[in-house]
Formats: C-alpha cells, sequence, structure tokens
C-alpha cells in the first residue's frame, strides 16, 4: 500500500449473526482485500487485536500500529508500513461499521480511490505479534496458513512436528542475525533447523530459522580444508573434496546436515581412526543471543569455540564452519549380513563379532546391528517374518589387509557380503540409511564392555521363536581407539570410556508413539547393568532430551562449565528449543 492521498474504502462480508453484538462494534479480526495504486494492484491483510494493536501484511512490506474505537461502530487506527531495505510511511484511517451485516466505510490515504476487503476469522491473525519481521528479512519471512510454511518447517524426523510463530528462510547471516534480534526484542524462542535430522523439541511459537538456502562451499586444496555453509549436506562435501582427494569425517548418512552433525561432535564412520569430527574443525561463525556475528576459534573466544562442539544449539545460531580435511581417496568397507532362524544362531554371530572387535586395529571401525522384521506384504519377501544380523565395517587401509582382517567375519557364513574397496564417496552407502523422511522414534545409549548374559539379553529381542510384534533395529557401534584420547582441539564431547554405542531406531505411526516408547524404555532397562549412565550429545531425541538425560552427555566438569557459558552467551534462555543446558551464573550444575 502506497500512501499518496486520500480515497473512500468500503470493508464488507457477509453478515455473521454468530457474533457477538459488541464485536460488531469493532473491528476484531482479520481482514483481507486488494488496493489499487500505481495501476497495479496488491493483496493486504490486516489482523486487529483485542489489546488495540493492528498488524499488516503485504507482499511488499508489513506495518504495525494500534486502533481505538471513537464511538459504537466508527473506529481510527495508525500504522507503520515498513518496506524491507527502504523508510517506513504512516498509514492513518477513520472506518464505520453498519448493522448486523458487519458494513463498514473507511477513509484510507491511498493513491487510487477504490479499495475492498472481507472479514475472514474473529480474532487476531496468527501472525499479529511477529509480522513486523518480514521488512527485515532479505529472503522469505512465513507464517502459518502461508504457502510453503509447512515444508520449511518440516524435515527428515516426522515425530516431532514445529508450530514456530514464523519462519525465516534466511538468504544470509544477516538473516540469521536479524531474525534472532527480533526473537529477543519480542520474548519468542529462536529454534534452528537445516535437514530436520535432529529434531528432539517442538518448536511451538518460536521464531524458526532455516538455514538450508545458506549454501557456501569452498575447498582449499593446499590448506586441505573446506568452508561450509549451514545448508550444506554432508554428500555435496564428499562431492566437492573428492575432486581433490580429499575427505570429511562424516556420519552414516549423506543427507544429515553439515552443522548438526558438527555441532553434536560427530560420530564418524571412522571414528576410530580419527576420533570425533569435532576434532576437525578449524573455526565456526554463528549468530549469538545478542544478535552478534562472531567467528570462533582456538584464537578467538575459545571458551564458546569449545561448547558449540557439543553443545549443539544452546549458544547460537551456526551459520557456516571451517573443517580440516583427510587425504582419502578410498575405504575398504561394506556390510556382512547374516540371517538368524533360532536364538543359538544370533547368540554365535553376535558373540563372535564382540570377540573380533577386541583384536583390531584403529583402522577399523564397524557396528552391529540386530533387526527382527514384522511378517507384511509392505516389505520385501527376502525379510518378512524374519531376524537378522548385520556386522558393517570400515577399514582405512590397503585392501588386502581389510579382507584380511574382515575374514573371521566370513567365516560365520553371511546370506550377504558387499566388503570390498570403495570411493570414500560411496561409504555413506555402507550404511544404506533411509533418504526420505521417516516416522521413527530413536533412543541411544553408552555401553561398557558386553559378556555373555549381555549377548542372552541382546538376541532375546529378535528371537525368531518368540511371538510378537518386530522389535526395532538395536545397532551397537564399537568404540574406543581415538575416540579415547584427548582431542588436538577441546570441545564439549567424550565417550566417557564407553566401549560401545547403542543406537535404537524404531518405526512407527504417530497413533503407535506411546506404546513404541514403552517398548524402548523397557529394552533399556533390561541392559542397564551394562549401561555407562551416559548418552553422546549429537543423539538425544525422544525421551532424551530430558534435562536429566541431557546432564548425563556431559561430565560433570563439562556440564557446569557448559551452564556457566551459556549463563554468558545466552542468559535469557533464547535457544532453549534443543537438548537445553540451563545458564548457571556460579557454574554449580542446574537441575530442573
Amino acid at each position: 500500500m502506497r500512501i499518496k492521498d486520500v480515497a473512500s474504502t468500503k470493508l464488507f462480508e457477509k453478515p455473521m449473526t454468530k457474533l457477538a453484538a459488541d464485536t460488531l462494534q469493532t473491528p476484531v479480526g482479520v481482514w483481507s482485500g486488494l488496493t489499487q495504486h500505481d495501476d497495479q494492484t496488491d493483496s493486504f491483510t490486516i489482523s486487529f487485536a483485542p489489546d488495540g494493536t493492528v498488524a499488516l501484511r503485504t507482499p511488499r512490506s508489513a506495518g504495525t500500529g494500534v486502533w481505538r474505537v471513537d464511538r459504537p461502530g466508527r473506529f481510527s487506527y495508525e500504522l507503520t508500513e515498513l518496506f524491507p531495505h527502504s523508510g517506513p510511511r504512516q498509514i492513518n484511517v477513520e472506518a464505520r461499521l453498519e448493522g448486523a451485516g458487519y458494513h463498514g466505510t473507511a477513509i484510507v490515504e491511498t493513491h487510487t480511490a477504490t479499495t475492498s476487503a472481507n472479514r475472514l476469522a474473529d480474532g487476531q491473525a496468527a501472525w499479529h505479534d511477529v509480522v513486523s519481521l518480514g521488512a527485515q528479512i532479505r529472503g522469505r519471512t512465513l507464517f502459518p496458513g502461508d504457502e510453503g510454511f509447512e515444508e520449511a518447517c518440516s524435515g527428515w524426523l516426522l515425530t516431532v512436528e514445529h508450530r514456530p510463530a514464523a519462519v525465516v528462510v534466511a538468504a544470509d547471516a544477516d538473516d540469521v542475525a536479524a531474525a534472532v534480534r527480533f526473537a529477543a526484542q519480542v520474548g519468542r524462542p529462536v529454534a534452528v533447523q537445516s535437514t530436520g535430522h535432529g529434531k528432539s523439541v517442538p518448536a511451538d511459537g518460536a521464531v524458526f530459522i532455516a538455514t538450508g538456502e545458506l549454501r557456501e562451499l569452498s575447498v582449499d586444496p593446499r590448506a586441505g580444508t573446506a568452508r561450509i555453509g549451514a545448508g550444506l549436506r554432508w554428500g555435496e562435501v564428499l562431492t566437492a573434496a573428492a575432486e581433490h582427494g580429499l575427505a570429511p569425517l562424516c556420519g552414516s548418512s549423506g543427507q544429515v546436515g553439515v552443522m548438526g552433525y558438527l555441532t553434536g561432535g560427530g560420530l564418524p564412520l571412522a571414528a576410530r581412526t580419527y576420533g570425533f569430527a569435532a576434532d576437525h574443525v578449524r573455526s565456526l561463525d554463528l549468530v549469538t543471543a545478542d544478535g552478534l556475528l562472531r567467528t570462533v576459534s582456538p584464537t578467538q573466544e575459545p571458551d564458546l569455540f569449545w561448547a558449540v562442539r557439543g553443545g549443539k544449539s544452546n549458544f547460537g545460531v551456526v551459520v557456516a564452519a571451517e573443517i580440516e580435511l583427510l587425504p582419502l581417496r578410498t575405504v575398504y568397507g561394506g556390510e556382512l549380513h547374516y540371517p538368524v532362524e533360532d536364538r543359538r544362531r544370533a547368540a554365535h554371530v553376535l558373540g563372535s563379532y564382540l570377540a573380533w572387535v577386541k583384536e583390531q586395529p584403529e583402522e577399523m571401525s564397524s557396528s552391529v546391528t540386530l533387526l527382527r522384521f514384522p511378517d507384511v506384504p509392505q516389505l520385501p519377501e527376502e525379510f518378512r517374518g524374519r531376524s537378522f544380523v548385520q556386522v558393517r565395517v570400515v577399514y582405512l587401509g590397503e585392501e588386502e589387509q581389510g579382507g584380511l582382517l574382515v575374514e573371521p567375519l566370513r567365516a560365520l557364513g553371511p546370506e550377504k557380503d558387499t566388503c570390498d574397496a570403495r570411493p570414500y564417496t560411496q561409504i555413506t552407502e555402507i550404511y544404506q540409511d533411509p533418504k526420505n523422511p521417516v516416522m521413527a522414534h530413536l533412543r541411544s545409549a553408552l555401553l561398557h564392555e558386553l559378556d555373555e548374559e549381555a549377548v542372552e539379553e541382546l538376541v532375546s529381542f529378535i528371537d525368531p521363536s518368540v511371538p510378537g510384534g518386530p522389535f526395532p533395529g538395536i545397532e551397537l557401534r564399537h568404540l574406543g581407539g581415538a575416540l579415547n584420547r584427548p582431542p588436538g582441539r577441546s570441545h564439549a564431547v567424550s565417550t566417557q570410556g564407553a566401549a560401545f554405542h547403542l543406537w535404537m531406531r524404531m518405526p512407527a505411526p504417530a497413533e503407535q508413539a506411546e506404546a513404541v516408547r514403552k517398548i524402548a524404555d523397557e529394552a533399556l532397562e533390561r541392559l542397564r547393568r551394562w549401561d555407562t549412565g551416559a548418552v553422546l550429545p549429537g543423539f538425544l531425541f525422544d525421551h532424551d532430551s530430558a534435562p536429566e538425560r541431557v546432564r548425563r552427555a556431559y561430565t560433570e566438569e563439562d556440564y557446569r562449565r557448559l551452564a556457566t557459558l551459556k549463563a554468558k552467551y545466552d542468559p535469557n534462555q533464547l535457544f532453549r528449543i534443543n537438548h537445553n543446558i540451563p545458564p548457571s551464573g556460579d557454574g554449580e550444575r542446574t537441575r530442573s
């Protein structure tokens, strides 16, 4: 709406007899219409709130102001209309509402003479108190009901639904900073998401920053580094680095976003050889709660650099990272797939694997997964109603030596064996993680060494002779090696001496969520004897995002340090849509 002169405007709609008589005397509600100016027509939507505030949306602007009733059926309002990257404009309106049909006439300052509007809803718009955010953003700002809103705040993990007050699809770091400053001003939390693989807490009512369009990517082959924007996925970085004979330390899926993975610590497929991916981060660019864009590194705000690598989104929104790349062109690896017809066979394979890992060098990383599939037509016939043990290996050494190391596993008679030398760009294909969004419940734990009793307990979950429904996949990732050594660049994540990482994935529709969570709780309880009590911060989902579980993701010393830094950088808990670490000014352990 460009403001040029004074014209007459009508507000109208069909009779709405359900409205209370006093409501008919005020403009409270949402109005939408068209206005003509400068030889073109623009749409507009105006929201009147019961508290006397008014908000405006047009395709090119946003506005906020106040309205007041002069006498029954008559009201006026004043707006400051904001255009991105240009000055504000003032709008002053007087209007009259007539009769039960809710007709009215308004005098508004527009360039042409005719404007029409319809009243759409009784109450204020969902975007009422955040509408002015859009005027500050170069990218897209979406509100509930807008086309693209649901898609923007969805993501890979479908078990958590976000219902934010607004979504900022950031075009650059300045957009991120503007969104953070706005959220702080209006008292709303900030949520951040790239791919949605790490969703754990609903972002209801938040200012939701989608970083998927921050797609900076450059490789410096001489320095052996890559600079990566927050919208990148690991598959893209793998491809770019491979052109120079280099490789990043990624996880099991090329679809996972880089920043969520790095800030959670990053447990790479080659973890026993090189440690956490966080060990190999050189610097991070992030926007903190004060709206400032900071570059943190071992020499620039080193405490914050330490905290963000493991503290996830508790300290700000990471918009870019510089990481080290490794001179890796090939990898020896693959999957060995063992069908188990009975419990004895399952125990033999699992026990043999656990004995095998004790003899492996640090160049060998591996995992074992226990699976029991339901007998349903949706599955391929080869899997229906069957139980399996899967072993996956990643060896960073010569192909011949890799084959020799895997030979004891081959002697167990796998039904399927894909182990061979392959380009490093295909490392994520070893695990075949789902690429499309999934409805799955995820739980994790860190375990001690496993004995024969642990083997019997684990295989009981997939015992083909026991009737009942399917049990979700249980993966045990072998730890140790470089993970047990202090990193070159200290960070807030560690295995706390655990021997295995347990990871449960439980696909289930929404109506089965509680039943599936109960199964997971029971499984973890049965494995309590081998549970260290700790977890990894990059694997906190479902119940694991509860405060007492979050504390267990860190050593006592690290948790106190994180809480103290939280008090310094985010004392008002702007960043709390996550596995939250509450601020503690004196460094004492915070309890919730």
